[in-house]
């Protein structure tokens, strides 16, 4: 009988850790996104997070109508998301990891604004550049 209880809770706890690891902590895919940012802020009600948005460039299609793209992010890096502040309305290729579900303490949930499900956390800022009006 206690074989049966043991081997039962390590079947459960087992199947609790590879949910979790699968879901919350392996990376679903990981890329880069270009475009100019033009939100950034720090906000949250329990976990203070880094918040982005970016408009990238070229423009979509939704719903029969041309529309802007937004790329909406989080960072957990505290040194990135200084450097992110001083890249407002600046051209930025930014490297990303797409998580499967969210973590409160990793940043929001923009499963309703992107087009791919999932958490994205810019982990690199791989070129800036000043927007094309202000070379001139």
């Amino acid at each position: 009988m206690r074989r049966i209880i043991f081997f039962s809770l390590l079947i459960v706890l087992l199947s609790v850790v590879g949910y979790s690891y699968w879901y919350y902590y392996n990376p679903y895919s990981d890329g880069y996104r270009e475009g100019v940012l033009q939100k950034f802020s720090r906000k949250g009600n329990f976990f203070k997070t880094y918040e982005g948005e970016m408009i990238q460039l070229g423009f979509g299609q939704r719903n029969s109508t041309f529309n802007a793209q937004y790329f909406y992010f989080s960072v957990v890096d505290i040194a990135l998301a200084d450097s992110l502040e001083q890249c407002m309305g600046q051209r930025v290729k930014l490297h990303y990891v797409q998580y499967r579900r969210t973590l409160p303490w990793r940043g929001d949930n923009y499963n309703v604004k992107n087009e791919e499900k999932g958490q994205y956390i810019v982990d690199e800022i791989i070129s800036i550049e000043a927007p094309d009006i202000l070379r001139y």
